[in-house]
């Protein structure tokens, strides 16, 4: 019987910001057990995060729990050989810096990195700064296949039951309160009525699914059965 492929998806550092400030951690293991996804960092995000003048000090503690977990990791070689395995061609940590590094001529260092990772990987990447896309269109740039921003996952997250409202509602207020980037349909909204304006990049269906309409299309990721014991 056929197995699905696994799903990766690669965090930038402002979007894992957000995740971190919002208190939801819980997020990477929701990725992991209910949806078969792993999530990876470049090590130019983590620098960005630790080194961080105004959030590092803030999110140390939430960062390093999710890494000791394992439901959040660097990336490094094993992984990238598993990751690649069904690819044309091995992809390598020489690979992804290649092409970051071009990247990074037209945008951040975590943008870049993070992009070029899920480029080369065919994966989804996690990411707040539109105009760093911009800029790289406008360059004539590759994308990757999916570009989420963290208020999808809030939204993924909402929507499937893992968070109420009142959570959601603090996520909200939590981001704001440190003058976060926050979508314009929720600037002056309430998180449940503001929300259905995002226009959410993440769902679920039957299989896991990722129709070629864009970067900025919906994704569908499918759940993983629970054994009985």
């Amino acid at each position: 019987m056929a197995t699905e492929p696994e799903v990766s998806f690669f965090f930038d550092s402002d979007a894992l910001f957000q995740i971190l400030l919002a208190g939801q951690k819980q997020l990477f293991k929701v990725l992991s057990t209910d949806f078969g996804v792993s999530s990876f960092i470049m090590s130019e995000v983590e620098i960005e995060v630790r080194s961080n003048r105004k959030l590092g000090a803030l999110v140390r503690i939430p960062f390093e729990s999710a890494l000791s977990s394992g439901f959040l990791k660097e990336l490094n070689s094993s992984d990238l050989e598993r990751l690649s395995s069904g690819m044309p061609a091995p992809v390598s940590l020489g690979d992804i810096r290649q092409l970051g590094k071009d990247y990074a001529l037209y945008v951040d260092h975590g943008e870049a990195y993070t992009h070029a990772a899920g480029i080369l990987l065919d994966s989804p990447t996690v990411s707040n700064d539109r105009n760093a896309i911009r800029v790289l269109e406008l360059n004539g740039k590759k994308l990757p296949p999916r570009v989420f921003r963290s208020y999808d996952l809030f939204a993924f997250l909402y929507a499937e039951g893992y968070i109420d409202i009142r959570t959601a509602e603090r996520i909200l207020k939590a981001l704001k309160t440190q003058n976060e980037w926050i979508p314009k349909c929720l600037l002056h909204s309430s998180f449940e009525d503001g929300i259905q304006g995002i226009n959410c990049r993440l769902s679920t269906s039957l299989a896991i699914s990722a129709p070629a309409s864009g970067w900025n299309s919906t994704f569908y990721l499918k759940r993983v059965p629970k054994t009985s014991v």
